[in-house]
């Protein structure tokens, strides 16, 4: 029992890293993410256009040199998938932030599967995709499938067409069928080899064995579907392009350990780990993460956030901030490539009115709030889930320092609310209006790169872009934020300028943003951690950058 609770510390990796700065809605029972996102236009094509005659949106974002120029068309090929999904604009299950009714039913498969084909490379430029609807010449798909490692078919129910797309993928070696009929479901298979009945059987008469491990990997891609978000819907391609014999280092997280792992937790943090044991509450956190599964980290950090203690924290910081036993060394990920806004309020930006951006309304005296911001959506279902995201920027004491105290509500898993907060120190960097953020969660360092995408020049509203690495937590993370004074949605008049901002400054999809639920945000402790000098308010006057 002892090697199997040092397995499930293991499981701390996938979790320690999930951050106490972003949130999202009231979905959050069971830290299982609920559905997110909206729809656009195809690769490189910007999501809002304006009618016949009208003047183009004017943005503060900048364009993504991204999506100008694909890093893709310039890299060796190292995997090629192919997907069919339904198309005559068959709808996605993934919806459009709720709060913009306006905006109507999600995008349609073609559409979600060329976005997750441009994210593919900005995973890996050497990873590419063809989408194609069902309805697609059946010559073009058989000549996408010659070469392709990996399928992906979602959503076909007709029989026939299964027979035909069955044949047209036989000599694809890895795959997978999601939502289909039982002729393409069949065809499961890992490196050709098929999910039967025989293979179960296989796989437990040999626990250990290949069997099993493939059986759990296509439990764990169905599992990922059936979550219906965007986040897991690109990682079940990528755990299906390591699988095909392609390195994913975003999906080693969650491979087995190694007696050498194994002998790291047990030689230096034994006396951590035996602490742990001794304490109900780090016990339950164990059993709590392993019970959640791959890759959860909302799961994860609600279950940390849920059996807090300082045992676990200790465990956590030992196994994998001192020592690494894991052996994980995630890197931030430099793709899409994201550019901070260059001016604000006509005038060039610079660091101090960056700042006081950050500041936002945070403040005495009137108009002025105990926060900077009320976070409203989040692009990244894991870390901009709970409720209630109270974002506080200030100026601290020492020189040059500058401090963000993100303020979260947890609903535990025994059915209580509790308010968390977290604590960053913020460096500016060499480009006006971008930061780097470090802060320590539950024993392990994570390092952000944040940049202010857009923001409207009375402060009704601002648009983030982040990307970050827990490195020996072996988790890499990209994402956007958009907040206001309130947490509500801004003013029709401001829609279009975002989703503008979010495709072209960020490549994020607004269907892509997940909600935040900010009813029932009363009685959060606002009190910053540190004294707060605080800077010149941009709310005190329209007419300057400063007053």
């Amino acid at each position: 029992r002892v090697s199997d609770r040092i397995m499930q510390a293991a499981a701390i990796s996938r979790a320690v890293n999930a951050r106490a700065a972003r949130v999202a809605p009231s979905w959050a029972n069971r830290g299982v993410p609920k559905r997110c996102v909206r729809t656009i236009i195809a690769r490189g094509v910007p999501s809002v256009s304006t009618s016949p005659g009208s003047a183009p949106i004017e943005t503060g974002a900048v364009l993504s040199p991204t999506l100008v120029d694909n890093p893709a068309e310039y890299a060796d090929r190292k995997v090629k998938l192919v997907a069919i999904v339904p198309g005559n604009g068959a709808k996605s299950f993934l919806p459009f932030p709720p709060g913009l009714p306006q905006y109507g039913a999600g995008p349609d498969w073609m559409e979600v599967m060329r976005h997750m084909a441009m994210r593919l490379t900005w995973v890996d430029p050497g990873f590419s995709m063809d989408v194609f609807a069902h309805d697609a010449p059946m010559e073009d798909i058989k000549a996408s499938a010659r070469d392709a490692d990996v399928f992906v078919c979602v959503d076909i129910q007709d029989k026939a067409l299964a027979s035909d797309l069955a044949s047209a993928l036989s000599g694809v070696a890895t795959g997978a069928a999601l939502g289909c009929c039982d002729v393409l479901e069949a065809e499961t298979r890992v490196v050709y080899q098929p999910v039967t009945q025989l293979r179960r059987m296989e796989a437990k008469l040999v626990p250990w064995g290949q069997a099993n491990k493939d059986l759990r990997l296509m439990e764990q891609v169905t599992g990922l579907f059936d979550r219906k978000n965007h986040l897991d819907l690109l990682f079940l391609h990528l755990l299906l392009v390591d699988a095909s014999g392609v390195r994913v280092p975003a999906v080693d997280i969650n491979q087995d350990l190694n007696l050498g792992n194994v002998w790291c937790i047990a030689s230096n943090c034994n006396k951590q780990l035996l602490e742990c044991y001794k304490n109900d509450r780090c016990k339950l956190s164990l059993d709590c993460i392993d019970a959640c599964g791959l890759n959860d980290q909302v799961c994860t950090y609600t279950c940390i956030r849920s059996y807090q203690n300082d045992q676990f924290q200790l465990l956590a910081r030992c196994m994998l901030h001192k020592h690494n036993c894991l052996g994980n060394d995630a890197v931030r990920p430099e793709l899409p490539e994201v550019l901070p806004m260059t001016h604000f309020r006509g005038e060039p930006l610079t660091h101090d009115v960056a700042e006081a951006i950050m500041q936002g309304h945070y403040g005495e005296g009137e108009g002025k709030k105990p926060y900077s911001w009320l976070a409203v959506a989040g692009q990244n279902p894991a870390y901009d889930h709970f409720p209630c995201q109270y974002q506080i920027w200030y100026r601290g004491k020492a020189k040059g320092s500058f401090w963000y105290n993100p303020v979260f509500k947890v609903q535990t898993l025994d059915g209580k609310e509790v308010w968390r907060r977290s604590d960053y120190r913020c460096k500016r960097g060499d480009t006006p209006g971008t930061f780097f953020f470090s802060f320590m969660d539950n024993g392990v360092t994570s390092l952000e790169y944040w940049r202010i995408v857009d923001a409207a020049d009375d402060l009704s509203w601002s648009l983030y872009y982040y990307a970050g690495a827990a490195k020996v937590a072996g988790q890499a993370y990209i994402g956007a934020v958009l907040a206001t004074k309130d947490g509500k949605w801004p003013g029709e008049e401001h829609l279009e300028r975002i989703e503008k901002s979010l495709w072209e400054g960020c490549g994020v999809k607004l269907w892509e943003m997940c909600e935040v639920d900010n009813c029932n945000c009363g009685g959060a402790p606002l009190d910053p951690y540190h004294a707060p000098v605080m800077m010149p308010s941009l709310l005190d006057s329209t007419d300057t950058v400063l007053p």
